[in-house]
């Protein structure tokens, strides 16, 4: 059986390949530069892809790329990957944001020092021989202000080497609980409060509608007079043209660019002509050891999600913790072959589904569970064309919406899962659990039962009377089909009963059609999860 194939389309380090190579498990195409050309010609034979900045993973590509079902960006910024596109087609997109986390943060620390103390004019200075001491006064940063706007993995590391320094940090962050930043000891304020009172301000954070232009010509009046700003995260998150603007009219005292709009920048950028402006080409990952730690961070990942199915720092499907996953690995699976059984039980398309989590396992993220449902229902219909990285966008276009609750009060108790399931016409309720030897469906509106939900299942509702079990097993045995297992359920004697008959080989149609003739039978349903 032939290996999958894993392209590295740009520069990586060999630490990197060589984890791919020792794991067996691929065939590596490893190509330092990948022309476009190139990439459109092979990519339809990819099924992992590992790439930098300079190759772009946008719809057209993405289009061509049959095969495909990762793409990992080494490194943090995927403004190179079209993300939409890629969970369209059920492309999980990964990267590798704790590789370069600590060499981001020191080149933020770096342009911080090279602007107080005017470093590149002074070297510049020296170069031609002059001995300009007066003029390179600059400004210490001990017991000076700091703002740091977004407080993940490397903003935490920004704030450790400012304390260090003996810098007073602010810091904003509106996506984490302030509860889990307590521990860092600094000042979280808002945003303007930032702008205003800060001596220094650094930002990294992704580049949204929310971050673009955070610093911008109508809010510059808003800056303490003589602030220096850093960017090592995305270009446009500080405003270009406002930047220059503001040195020049004598607000900003200082800038460290690192990043910007369009890379390379462009000559006629205005950010040239400015000596209080220190640009540095895109250098935050630019170590040797943040080269090997994202190469290495990059090939685990893909290892990891060939092997197990894990997608760590997935950007388009919820991150599963591996330890989480030996857990929740039998709920993976029962919610989705529910999601299968539910379709094909409801009688109308479904509309809504709601989940209700109880017990032991609610301390875990159970997000993955309404995916894994989502995924088993719209196979009913769409069989391949659906997969865990799809299967929301699927569902949104047909209005169909899965939400799921937890229930903390019984932390203590068995997990079981509660579904209620409402087509247009009709409601379906069950509850399931996993046991040692699997998940079963335990409760069917509100009827007990005990209910593997694979393989073929024969699903009858009949009048409660006796002797249609012997007919059911007349009727089969006739046509040589073997029973394999039986539950059955029923809310009163002598009112209407569920039988589900496990059977070994698939139920033609035809026959179906002629089991619902007979007098006992108010419904007949073959299932195939």
């Amino acid at each position: 059986m032939a290996k999958p194939k894993i392209l590295i389309s740009d520069n990586l380090d060999q630490d990197g390949v060589d984890i791919l190579t020792a794991s067996g498990l691929f065939d590596v195409d490893f190509r330092k530069k990948t022309s476009r050309e190139e990439l459109e010609a092979v990519i339809p034979e990819v099924e992992g892809l590992i790439i930098r900045s300079a190759s772009k993973v946008d719809k057209a590509l993405v289009e061509k790329a049959a095969k495909l079902k990762v793409v990992i960006r080494a490194g943090v910024g995927v403004d190179n990957i079209d993300i939409p596109a890629c969970s369209q087609k059920g492309i999980v997109v990964m990267n590798a944001p704790a590789g370069n986390s600590i060499s981001t943060a020191e080149q933020a620390i770096a342009l911080m020092f090279a602007m107080a103390r005017k470093l590149p004019q002074a070297h510049g200075s020296m170069k031609q021989k002059k001995w300009e001491k007066t003029k390179f006064q600059g400004a210490q940063l001990t017991g000076k202000k700091l703002g740091v706007i977004g407080l993940g993995r490397i903003g935490k590391e920004v704030v450790k080497r400012a304390k260090g320094l003996q810098m007073e940090v602010l810091g904003f962050d509106p996506y984490i609980p302030k509860e889990n930043l307590g521990h860092l000891e600094i000042r979280l304020v808002p945003i303007d409060t930032i702008l205003k009172e800060a001596d220094f301000i650094t930002v990294h954070t992704p580049l949204t509608d929310a971050t673009k232009g955070l610093v911008n010509e109508k809010n510059l009046s808003l800056l303490k007079p003589g602030v220096r700003l850093i960017n090592c995260a995305r270009g446009g998150i500080y405003d270009e043209a406002a930047i220059a603007k503001g040195v020049k009219e004598g607000i900003i005292a200082g800038a460290g660019l690192d990043v910007f709009v369009e890379e390379p920048l462009p000559a006629t950028s205005p950010l040239y002509d400015l000596d209080d402006v220190v640009l540095t080409p895109h250098l935050g990952a630019s170590t040797d050891e943040a080269q090997i730690e994202v190469a290495k961070e990059s090939a685990d990942s893909m290892v990891a999600f060939f092997k197990t199915g894990v997608a760590r720092n997935s950007l388009n499907f919820p991150t599963i913790d591996p330890t989480a996953m030996d857990e929740l690995a039998p709920w993976f699976t029962l919610c989705e072959q529910i999601g299968s059984f539910v379709g094909q039980m409801a009688r109308n398309p479904v509309k809504d589904v709601e989940l209700s989590y109880r017990g032991e396992f609610t301390h875990l993220n159970l997000g993955p569970l309404e995916i894994a449902l989502t995924k088993g229902l719209l196979s009913v219909a769409m069989g391949d064309e659906v997969n865990l990285v799809n299967a929301p966008i699927l569902a949104k276009e047909r209005s169909l919406r899965i939400t799921g609750k937890k229930d903390d009060k019984g932390e203590k108790e068995p997990s079981v899962v509660k579904i209620t399931v409402y087509d247009e016409k009709e409601r379906l309720t069950l509850k399931a659990s996993v046991g040692a030897t699997g998940g079963f469906i335990t409760e069917l509106n509100g009827n007990s039962i005990e209910l593997k939900p694979e393989g073929n299942l024969l699903y009858i509702q009949n009048t409660d009377t006796p002797g249609v079990v012997g007919h059911l097993g007349t009727f089969l045995g006739e046509h040589k089909i073997n029973i394999s297992s039986m539950q059955l359920s029923r809310a009163a004697k002598g009112g209407e009963a569920r039988t589900f008959l496990g059977l070994d080989d698939e139920m033609p149609k035809a026959l179906i059609e002629q089991l619902k003739k007979k007098e006992f039978i108010v419904e007949a349903r073959f299932i195939k999860i």
